[in-house]
């Protein structure tokens, strides 16, 4: 079978898509985000067992995290703070989303060592423009 052997080479050489690993608490938000995170071209990490707050490890190592640091989040600063000095997670470029993404928060994600912020009401197809502009400039 030619054509089997030809399509099953094709397949082995796709490249593996970037996962980005969505931090998000409110259920629609996040799958919102995931849904035009997946429409650019990513895989999307959602799973709540796939990062906690109390264990920085992944299920799979994302290339980039989404984290909701707004006040009430269950992940927040605590958990960005956490990744960013775990020798394994500490180079992962992250985006931090903000209820208030004023200058205070920039300057605080600055210092936390992340990528960006992102204002909570941020459109997501806005997002995944972000993310792949990250994404850009640290490979």
């Amino acid at each position: 079978m030619p054509r089997a052997q030809t399509l099953a080479g094709l397949l082995l050489e796709l490249p593996t898509r970037p996962v980005v690993a969505l931090a998000i608490d409110d259920e629609d938000t996040r799958a919102m985000y995931a849904y035009a995170i997946v429409a650019a071209g990513f895989d999307v990490m959602t799973d709540d067992r796939a990062l906690t707050v109390d264990d920085s490890r992944f299920a799979a190592r994302p290339d980039i995290l989404v984290a909701d640091v707004s006040p009430g989040s269950s992940h927040g600063w605590r958990f960005v703070q956490k990744l960013k000095r775990e020798r394994g997670t500490s180079d992962i470029p992250v985006i931090v989303v903000a209820a208030d993404a004023g200058a205070a928060t920039c300057e605080r994600a600055r210092r936390e060592g992340c990528a960006a912020v992102c204002p909570k009401n941020c459109p997501a197809n806005v997002l995944a423009s972000g993310i792949q502009a990250v994404l850009s400039r640290v490979r």
